[in-house]
């Protein structure tokens, strides 16, 4: 769990409270249930956020994500179409937490105007994410990029390990199983084949 908080938690968690800032009430639409994701998920409901949307391709990410705090769970593919159904104004905050150009455009076309886009997710250097200046500009919406979740390590960690001691912050619950280095080849194929809900942690 404490590597946890020094990676995902951090980063996901740390987007939503200290980046963005997210608000007691305000809509958060997060992209991506990975462990990253699935951390934004539960600094949302730590925040006081409602709805939480989750989006993702695979449905066992979105029943776990509604374990963590998310009050829906949407498949990517019925995003546009969900999402307004249940935000009909739009949401307020838009999370994309994975960096792939697919889910980034995803997240962008979720964005209402007056709403903000938060990139969590790190592409892989070299990599454009373009957009359409004119319905940005004219629709007063933000783009907010989110390095670790702008975390300060002496006073961030310390608290998370709280909130997580304290039962607010549930990381174990992303921990799928623990593995010993002798299987850390079929965990690295698990996870370059995106199979299972939660993260691996290897000892």
């Amino acid at each position: 769990m404490a590597a946890l908080i020094g990676c995902a938690v951090a980063t996901g968690v740390g987007a939503v409270l200290n980046t963005a800032r997210i608000e007691a009430g305000a809509s958060v639409v997060v992209v991506g249930a990975g462990g990253v994701g699935l951390s934004a998920v539960m600094g949302a409901a730590l925040s006081g956020a409602t709805p939480i949307i989750a989006v993702d391709s695979n449905p066992a990410k979105l029943e776990l994500a509604r374990d963590l705090g998310a009050t829906h769970g949407v498949l990517a593919e019925d995003a546009a179409r969900e999402v307004a159904a249940i935000c009909p104004c739009g949401p307020d905050y838009v999370l994309e937490a994975v960096g792939a150009q697919q889910t980034l455009q995803l997240a962008l076309g979720l964005v209402p105007r007056g709403g903000t886009l938060v990139l969590v997710g790190m592409a892989a250097k070299g990599d454009i994410f373009s957009l359409e200046q004119f319905p940005f500009v004219d629709g007063g919406r933000t783009i907010l990029g989110s390095n670790y979740g702008s975390t300060v390590p002496q006073r961030d960690f310390p608290r998370l390990a709280r909130l997580h001691v304290e039962g607010r912050l549930p990381i174990d619950r992303l921990i799928e199983a623990e593995i010993p280095l002798d299987d850390l080849e079929d965990a690295l194929d698990r996870l370059r084949r995106r199979v299972g809900a939660r993260r691996v942690v290897v000892y």
